[in-house]
């Protein structure tokens, strides 16, 4: 039960009001407020008003749901990019760029941006900040844990422990299992066929530079992905680590 009757039980909260009993709860801060959500609910659009910093540290660890004709996948994520826009030379909206491909980062907070790459793959980003401030978060590995066997038929292959940890290793791969195209572009990730689900990173989560962007200079080197230290699912290990 909670000693705070009148507060909310997932959104933006005052730290005071914090003090509850007999409920999980998960945490991310923002200044002087802090993030409540139950551990087994959807993630609010909230969460997602926010710098891509912020956010793309604080959603590791957090549940990837995806339902759809097929059945329901979900899965842990554990790699993440954050893209901050007008000031960031690696984002597709740097200068303030506005095209028909990126218009789903000038929208509300909480909403997919999928685009292709190299005409083959697609790429998962949530927006983040205000409408008008286009920044968004690459979901860049996500280790399974639910939906399986429909994930490893969607990629292809056989589900079991020597696939798990590579089925959801890299961007395009996480589409493909989780069937994430075009046709979600600007949809809702808030709603009921793609959304987030509150949880904790399991494991220590380090900082390290974004992958595949060469050409966009000294950002290139920016600690602005985030993974779970030394686990087999991210996509790619930062340089000097096992």
């Amino acid at each position: 039960m909670c000693l705070h009757q009148d507060i909310k039980l997932s959104g933006w909260i005052s730290p005071s009001d914090l003090f509850c009993k007999g409920r999980s709860m998960a945490c991310a801060v923002k200044t002087d407020q802090v993030y409540v959500e139950a551990m087994d609910g959807k993630l609010e659009r909230d969460f997602f008003r926010r710098s891509a910093l912020e956010v793309a540290k604080d959603i590791m660890g957090k549940e990837l749901v995806r339902v759809s004709e097929e059945g329901k996948a979900s899965g842990t994520i554990i790699e993440a990019e954050a893209y901050t826009g007008i000031d960031d030379p690696a984002s597709h909206t740097y200068g303030g760029r506005r095209t028909p491909r990126n218009e789903p980062m000038w929208g509300a907070p909480g909403h997919a941006y999928v685009y292709m790459i190299y005409g083959l793959y697609h790429c998962l980003n949530i927006v983040c900040g205000e409408e008008g401030d286009p920044q968004a978060v690459l979901l860049r590995a996500v280790l399974p844990t639910s939906g399986l066997e429909l994930m490893a038929r969607r990629r292809g292959t056989v589900a079991g422990e020597q696939t798990m940890h590579r089925l959801c290793n890299g961007p395009g791969k996480l589409c493909i299992a989780f069937a994430v195209g075009r046709g979600l572009n600007g949809s809702d990730a808030c709603g009921d066929t793609l959304y987030l689900k509150g949880g904790g990173p399991p494991g220590k989560i380090v900082a390290a530079p974004r992958v595949g962007i060469g050409y966009a200079g000294e950002a290139a080197n920016w600690p602005w992905r985030f993974l779970v230290e030394g686990h087999p699912g991210v996509s790619r290990r930062p340089a000097g680590r096992s």
